[in-house]
């Protein structure tokens, strides 16, 4: 039961998930604020493209750090 999830910095998810998503989630609260309506699809279309970049990434690091593991 080694594949148990730890919430600290020493976890390089939760380390990439402070340094990208929440300034991501900052900028878009503080963008949907400041801009008009006609622009917050494409705040929203950013979020989540950069949500889809992470997700990615954590799945892709995953499988790595499985392989170097052994299984």
């Amino acid at each position: 039961m080694d594949d148990r999830f730890e919430v600290s910095f020493r976890n390089p998810l939760v380390r990439m998930w402070f340094y990208v998503m929440l300034p991501t989630i900052i900028a878009s609260i503080i963008l949907f604020i400041i801009l008009p309506s006609e622009y917050h699809l494409v705040v929203r279309m950013a979020g989540t493209l950069i949500l889809a970049i992470f997700t990615i990434w954590a799945f892709i690091n995953n499988r790595k750090s499985k392989e170097k593991k052994g299984g």
